[in-house]
């Protein structure tokens, strides 16, 4: 639906526990739109992707180098050479 719908949804964990626990471990984005439609809504990939822009525009550049670091580290450990 909406970005605002997701933000709404991820506000949930704040007062269910059950919900919080679930968002702490790695989720696909299938599993994620899924579990967000257990809780009455619907969320799209898009969404999911317009969030994270979103989230990557606001970050400082320390913080986006960072992340940056950690998938180099990942990529280097996956793609043995």
């Amino acid at each position: 639906m909406t970005l605002q719908d997701l933000d709404a949804f991820l506000r949930l964990r704040e007062t269910d526990a059950a919900l919080a626990a679930s968002l702490a471990e790695p989720l696909s984005i299938e599993a994620l739109i899924e579990l967000a439609r257990g809780h009455g809504f619907q969320i799209t990939e898009e969404d999911v992707f317009s969030a994270q822009a979103r989230e990557d525009a606001d970050a400082p550049s320390a913080e986006l180098q960072r992340r940056m670091a950690d998938d180099s580290r990942r990529l280097r450990h996956f793609i043995q050479g």
